[in-house]
């Protein structure tokens, strides 16, 4: 017995150093693990506070842009009642559309670590199959509120009622109340019910969760190998395991897509000399239609509406390309660089409301990015066919940063810090 564990050692050790790289990469490559062979690994993205997102030009801009602008009747729908320009000024007849509470100033900044944990098992030489979960931690620091400078509207508890500022006893409103406004009502006498009907959402205010992102499941198949090239397909399901956008909160962070997913990639290794390697990988993610609550805006960069209804969405379709050349330094260590260029298309939705404008949840939908990742990894692979290191086991760290968007993208970077076993 202690003769065939030494030989099935041996031949483990022999496979990991043969299909195996020396050290972890970044990106995803054309090999597979050997029949038997499993692998954990565990990785930590360690963001940067993120405060700028890439807007449908591409120009940046804070992600509580949309949130961020003058109070006037477009926003507030109310306040076209005081703006009849037959009556004076003092009983409400202000010019059109000058009927303003003001301006807000809101700002996010969000806080991320996102956590995965991944496994594989080789079913044969070429195939193997394998599972993803994330687990993501967010935070948006929230600063909001109400600058009354340009307002020429306020409350006035006397009429109980809003009205213009050239009202006597009319005074601005605070920011605690467009809080309320955009909440469950303003009461301009604090009796108890709202005069002003509001928006339904919740607080503009400092938010943090977390919980599981959308758990990925899959298989991979290596269908040719030669000295110089490596050529595999992928293909699996990714589950809306997380928690979806609440359409209620304008402040949230979605912890998934929210939608099924069928995931189809294809691997291609370049093996240029025995020290480097290059990788081109072709994803694409073709998402599935669903039904959910959301609010229906007059157009894409209104912050705020009534709107609210089942929406029939068929998400657009994502595309990606990553490049990535691996460098082997020595047997032991590595380093990487990838570039990974990613387009999703524009998704389209429905509903039976004939008053909601669906088409303002179909446009700046055409997300685009561009990232790059920079690394060095480590293995003691070698080490353990010498009996210098009780476990075969590859660790990595990287910077990686998402410099161009269209779209609402987030403008982020993060280190990453990885371990993977092997057993």
């Amino acid at each position: 017995m202690k003769r065939r564990g030494s030989v099935f050692g041996v031949a483990f050790l022999a496979v990991l150093l043969v299909f195996l790289p020396p050290a972890a990469a970044f990106a995803e490559t054309a090999e597979v693990l050997p029949k038997g062979v499993s692998t954990v690994r565990l990785e930590s993205n360690f963001y940067f506070p993120v405060d700028t997102r890439f807007n449908e030009n591409g120009a940046e801009e804070n992600p509580a842009a949309n949130l961020n602008g003058n109070l006037n009747s477009t926003v507030f729908t109310d306040l076209r009642m005081l703006e009849q320009p037959n009556l004076p000024p003092q009983f409400g007849g202000l010019p059109p559309g000058t009927a303003t509470l003001g301006t807000s100033v809101v700002k996010f900044e969000y806080d991320f670590t996102i956590l995965f944990l991944s496994g594989a098992y080789g079913v044969t030489d070429r195939l193997a199959i394998m599972a993803r979960v994330p687990y993501i931690k967010a935070r948006n620091n929230v600063s909001a509120r109400l600058d009354t400078t340009n307002a020429t509207v306020g409350k006035n508890t006397a009429i109980n009622s809003l009205a213009p500022l050239a009202v006597p006893g009319t005074v601005p409103l605070t920011t605690e109340d467009i809080q309320n406004l955009i909440g469950g009502g303003l009461d301009i006498n604090s009796d108890g019910t709202p005069e002003i009907p509001g928006y339904g959402y919740k607080r503009v205010e400092t938010w943090e969760g977390q919980g599981i992102g959308d758990i990925e499941l899959g298989g991979k198949y290596k269908y040719y190998g030669s000295e110089r090239w490596r050529l595999a397909a992928g293909a699996g399901i990714r589950l809306p395991t997380g928690k979806k956008d609440d359409p209620d909160s304008l402040v949230d962070y979605a912890m998934g897509y929210g939608v099924y997913a069928l995931l189809f990639r294809a691997y291609n290794d370049l093996l240029v000399t025995k020290d480097l390697t290059l990788n081109a990988t072709l994803s694409y993610d073709w998402q599935l239609p669903d039904e959910e609550t959301l609010r229906v805006p007059e157009n894409s960069n209104q912050g705020l509406t009534k709107n609210k209804g089942d929406v029939d969405r068929n998400p657009g379709d994502i595309f990606g390309i990553e490049l990535q050349g691996t460098y082997f330094l020595t047997k032991a260590w590595s380093a990487s660089a990838n570039y990974k260029y990613a387009k999703k298309g524009k998704d389209s939705a429905s509903g039976s409301n004939p008053n909601f404008r669906y088409q303002s949840l179909e446009d700046e939908t055409a997300i685009m990015e561009q990232v790059y990742t920079v690394g060095i990894a480590y293995s003691t692979i070698q080490l353990y066919t010498e009996k210098k290191f009780p476990v075969p086991l590859t660790a990595n760290i990287a910077y990686r940063n998402r410099f161009d968007g269209k779209n609402n993208v987030y403008k982020s970077d993060y280190v990453q810090v990885g371990l993977q076993v092997f057993f």
